[in-house]
């Protein structure tokens, strides 16, 4: 029921990802419905009569609204009749509820928001994204050891090169925390610690993970958003400031251009995991489209298939024993 589109775009998005997963939707039942244009045995329909809207305090979501949408979802999560969830909803209260429903893999203190991220030669996993506006030495290592083995498992190579964000990348740069956790990760031998990145170098592939607390990762990915769109409207206005240009020319520099929107559409890389959880939890991005929440789908997919909590959780009770 979440996002700027609610069921016009996550239950289009559900009706072409069928064919890979067998999907539950919760919410309003009789709208959900409505919006299914076509009958799907790989579709079922679990109704619930409240939704989380932004008004709500994190305590009314914990306290009240038993039967919301996003409460339902991950109480199906938390006795497994789902293998995971995808939500479009307020992140406070998706991230507060899937605490409260499928509580934290014992031996790491916080979760943690993931994303991977297009770079210039390949991808990239970032967290924290906006879970945790402080850390200590301790979760940012913590972070750090997730990250590797998340991209470990999805593609990143067997020994992901990990990074902290920093304001430069000398040594004494940043902040005591940084400095600390620096420390921490060139003395664990499973991590293949590269040093400090500084947020203009993050695309360049110089790590595979990069690691940061929840406020400078949520300015960063922000401000990475900001830039893109910032690009597109450049090329826009430039392209129509080409009046002198001629018909033939002019349409194969717009066919260029869309092949580029294509490419680098944010929509294709929606999805940002909350980590740490006993589950596979994906928050949509709000303004996700259809094509963003099938994206959504599929990183929980992965995830899934890859066994993600599972891994964690053996790696975190080696580090816990």
């Amino acid at each position: 029921m979440g996002g700027d589109g609610g069921v016009a775009t996550t239950v289009a998005a559900a009706v072409r990802f069928a064919s890979l997963a067998d999907l539950t939707l919760v919410g309003d039942a009789p709208e959900i419905q409505a919006a299914l244009t076509i009958d799907n045995d790989s579709i079922d329909v679990q109704h619930a009569g409240e939704v989380v809207t932004p008004a709500d305090t994190l305590a009314d979501v914990l306290r009240h609204k038993p039967d919301s949408s996003m409460r339902q979802a991950l109480r199906l999560h938390a006795e497994g009749h789902v293998d995971g969830v995808v939500s479009g909803g307020d992140t406070g209260a998706l991230m507060a509820l899937a605490r409260q429903q499928l509580h934290m893999i014992p031996g790491i203190e916080r979760p943690a928001i993931l994303k991977q991220i297009e770079g210039v030669s390949d991808n990239f996993w970032m967290l924290d994204l906006g879970a945790n506006l402080d850390c200590s030495a301790e979760q940012l290592l913590q972070f750090a050891q997730i990250g590797a083995l998340v991209a470990c498992s999805l593609g990143g190579g067997a020994r992901p090169r990990v990074a902290l964000l920093n304001i430069g990348t000398e040594r004494r740069k940043g902040p005591e925390i940084l400095q600390r956790a620096a420390e921490s990760l060139a003395g664990d031998p499973e991590l293949e610690y590269v040093g400090f990145i500084e947020a203009d170098r993050l695309f360049l592939n110089y790590a595979d993970v990069v690691v940061c607390d929840g406020f400078s990762g949520n300015i960063a990915l922000k401000s990475m958003e900001g830039a893109a769109h910032m690009a597109g409207h450049l090329l826009e206005r430039k392209l129509s400031s080409m009046r002198g240009i001629r018909r033939l020319t002019m349409g194969l520099v717009r066919k260029t251009l869309q092949e580029l929107r294509d490419e680098f559409n944010p929509q294709r890389y929606n999805g940002a995991s909350f980590v740490g959880l006993n589950g596979v939890v994906v928050k949509s991005h709000g303004g996700a489209d259809t094509i963003g929440f099938q994206s959504a789908l599929r990183e929980a997919v992965l995830e899934i298939q890859n066994s993600i909590p599972e891994r964690l959780a053996v790696l975190f009770q080696g580090e816990s024993s």
